[in-house]
């Protein structure tokens, strides 16, 4: 199934953009089609919320060749219907972070790692656009054995994802300090959106709150839950501003399992994995990403046996890969991290009232429009397992001083 506005695209995706996209990104004027291009859904239904995707293959010729040429691709436009899909982007903002991210920050931070060894892989980018129409066009990597997974089962696949956010973060600290103008010119904040998910956010709490009303183990909770839900807004704002208090870096800002593709050997280990989406990266506290990497990556098992040990092997990764790029500031140390982790709690707080239901849920049954929206009954509020979680961790929220004392 997919996304209905991927079922029909604008009319101004044409042949004739598309071989004008071949020219400008080949630098060739005489690039002409061969065939006419066939536009397909981008991503399966659920995989990508607020954008619109679409792949093709542009297969063209040039006088400067004799041989004919294809291209496989993938773009990322805005939704035309009226609703909150086009509200959430109208402002192009997003797009232009991530028409940035791909042109210019992700080539420089891959050349900087390549001088150490390390190789940092992204989709190559082709073309992108405001005006007149806003897109962006990177390379389809589908047909390369990169493939979506689902949540995390086991401590080895998290390592190739544990490297790659360690070195986005180590490069973004070099690129910072060579640059005066880098953390000022990446400094938006995503709770500028933040009304956009009101919905979803009250829903969130809103169930919580019921846990607490039908279930009496859980009426201790409702007073903290109801204070922290008061400071949502604040929690949030305060999370996406620099940090005065460890290393700034250059989040990812939506790190979790289907912004990223994977390589799987024949016995189905991930051997590989590459992040997507770079539209919401800012410079800010790295608890944000590292939270994602805790709660929206792995299965809850996998976060529950290894949690301090992920964190662990992000810091080693993180400052060790500081120290070979040659970075002469401060390296935080893990016990700072850890500091920084416990003051952003309520991040991890935020993604289990918001995010937990959907891993009790069949993803296939998901309207993703309405749960966005908060418009849809949570089914897994009795499922003893989920109610479990949910205790054990509120109770540990509630520990820790994340909820307040009441």
């Amino acid at each position: 199934m997919y996304n209905q506005d991927e079922l029909e695209a604008p009319g101004w995706l044409n042949d004739e953009f598309f071989r004008d996209v071949m020219r400008e990104s080949n630098n060739d004027p005489t690039i002409e089609l061969i065939k006419p291009c066939v536009l397909r859904p981008g991503t399966n239904k659920g995989d990508h919320y607020a954008s619109v995707m679409f792949r093709t293959t542009v297969r063209y010729r040039s006088q400067r060749s004799s041989e004919e040429q294809s291209a496989n691709i993938i773009m990322k436009t805005k939704s035309e219907a009226d609703g909150l899909k086009k509200e959430l982007l109208d402002d192009d903002r997003l797009f232009a972070i991530e028409i940035e991210m791909y042109s210019k920050v992700l080539p420089e931070m891959t050349r900087m790692l390549k001088e150490i060894g390390e190789e940092y892989k992204y989709p190559r980018y082709i073309f992108g656009a405001l005006k007149p129409h806003t897109i962006l066009i990177l390379e389809d990597i589908s047909d390369q054995g990169w493939v979506m997974g689902d949540l995390i089962n086991n401590l080895d696949d998290m390592k190739p994802i544990v490297k790659d956010i360690a070195m986005f973060h180590a490069a973004s600290v070099m690129l910072e300090s060579a640059d005066s103008t880098f953390a000022e010119r990446h400094a938006y904040s995503m709770s500028d959106k933040f009304v956009g998910f009101e919905g979803m956010i009250t829903k969130g709490f809103g169930d919580l709150m019921h846990l607490t009303k039908r279930y009496p183990e859980f009426a201790h909770f409702a007073k903290p839950l109801q204070k922290f839900q008061d400071n949502l807004r604040e929690l949030y704002v305060s999370s996406y501003i620099q940090s005065n208090t460890i290393q700034n870096v250059l989040i990812h800002g939506d790190f979790h399992g289907k912004n990223m593709l994977h390589q799987v050997d024949a016995e189905g280990r991930h051997t590989d994995t590459i992040l997507l989406d770079y539209q919401i990266c800012c410079w800010t506290t790295p608890a944000v990403d590292v939270y994602y990497l805790l709660d929206m990556i792995p299965t809850q098992k996998v976060k529950d046996k290894h949690r301090s040990e992920l964190i662990y092997m992000y810091y080693q990764q993180y400052s060790d890969l500081l120290k070979r790029l040659g970075y002469v500031g401060k390296i935080p140390s893990l016990l700072d991290l850890q500091i920084e982790l416990l003051r952003h709690a309520g991040l991890e707080l935020f993604h289990y009232a918001i995010f937990s239901p959907i891993h009790y849920m069949n993803q296939n049954d998901i309207d993703v429009e309405a749960w966005v929206k908060g418009n849809f009954d949570n089914p897994v509020l009795n499922n003893p397992e989920f109610k479990k979680l949910m205790y054990t961790e509120l109770t540990r929220f509630l520990h820790q001083g994340t909820l307040p004392f009441s």
